[in-house]
């Protein structure tokens, strides 16, 4: 797209290049804007899941009381399709339930949101015998959670309502540190057919007294498959420097089998098979390549045959976030910004020009 580009403005005259010039740069600012939001929201996502996650790990209290573990993180993420967050199933009584971690909701866009987690409902209905595969038993009942920030739950039960939503919504109370169950209505018993409050009765009466989040977001779920790529670089880069620690001075290289036994610990509590964390571990590696952050230290051709070290000093977070930032922001921008001209242009292709 940089030759495209460039091809482009080698036909204009001066005032037509100083135009696309400053299309260019109004871009790249909007696209810096939106991908260092998306990151912010990312953290703020994972550590919402996190607060679940770590509720519902074997062995816990509620674990024990209740018969609910996590089971899955990121379920049906292979399917390609954005789902649900976490999935917990009770060996007792088979049921399973998933929740979807929702850290921002605009006003505007709860009633979309809402319809696409019925959708996404649909969708894990559809595929409950690959479920069922996956966790060697059977599932007697899924039930589907929107947890979400006290502040936005209160909106949404009342849309969850008026959409007769199969979906019961667990609010985190930044204070006292709790997350709890909201009542979208009176009557247990219709409620419970609904799909808004949980059959299992020791769940729901949990839920509704509230469970305290003692372990906060302490990241036990370091990354998920569905991740920003940034908030992936950020987590391997940070576990490679732990690794390159322990080696001698003129060792502190990695190769492929490193990044990828740090993916495969990662998304152990995923679907994902072994030739699928190979994917995901060529992609990140791709990725870091690309934007600078692994350094080539061997020439071969096949990337699992390559080593690497790593471009930037320990801990310099801000500064490979900026370089991250720019380089990606630059790349959208060309496209974005020959677009734009077009539209003005009253033109559609860059072969019209």
């Amino acid at each position: 797209m940089v030759e495209d580009f460039a091809s482009l403005k080698g036909t204009l005259a001066e005032e037509e290049k100083k135009i696309l010039d400053e299309i260019y740069e109004k871009k790249t600012i909007e696209i810096k804007e939106r991908l260092q939001e998306e990151i912010r929201r990312d953290n703020e996502h994972l550590a919402l899941v996190n607060l679940c996650y770590n509720l519902f790990t074997k062995t816990t209290e509620i674990n024990r009381i209740t018969g609910y573990k996590i089971v899955l993180a990121d379920p049906l993420c292979t399917l390609g399709a954005r789902n649900f967050d976490l999935m917990l199933y009770n060996e007792g009584n088979q049921n399973a339930i998933l929740i979807e971690a929702k850290s921002s909701v605009s006003e505007r866009g709860m009633g979309n949101m809402i319809d696409e987690t019925i959708h996404a409902a649909n969708e894990v209905i559809s595929n409950k015998e690959k479920l069922e595969n996956i966790l060697g038993s059977k599932m007697n009942k899924i039930e589907f959670v929107i947890l979400s920030f006290a502040y936005y739950v209160n909106s949404l039960k009342q849309i969850v309502g008026s959409k007769n939503a199969p979906i019961c919504l667990w609010a985190y109370h930044v204070v006292p540190g709790l997350i709890q169950m909201v009542k979208t209505g009176e009557d247990i018993a219709s409620e419970k057919v609904a799909g808004r409050t949980h059959e299992d009765e020791d769940m729901r009466q949990i839920l509704l007294k509230g469970i305290p989040t003692r372990m906060g977001s302490l990241r036990s779920l370091p990354i998920m498959p569905t991740s920003h790529m940034f908030t992936k670089l950020e987590y391997i880069a940070q576990q490679l420097f732990i690794l390159l620690d322990r080696k001698p001075q003129n060792e502190r290289w990695f190769g492929y089998s490193e990044v990828y036994n740090l993916c495969k610990q990662a998304f152990s509590a995923t679907e994902l098979d072994d030739s699928q964390v190979e994917e995901e571990t060529k992609k990140i590696i791709g990725s870091a390549i690309d934007d600078g952050l692994f350094r080539k230290i061997s020439e071969d051709e096949e990337i699992s045959q390559t080593e690497f070290d790593i471009s930037y000093i320990r801990r310099d977070y801000e500064k490979f976030l900026k370089d991250y930032l720019e380089r990606r922001a630059k790349e959208k921008a060309f496209s974005a910004a020959i677009e734009e001209f077009g539209q003005k242009k009253g033109l559609k292709k860059l072969n019209e020009f």
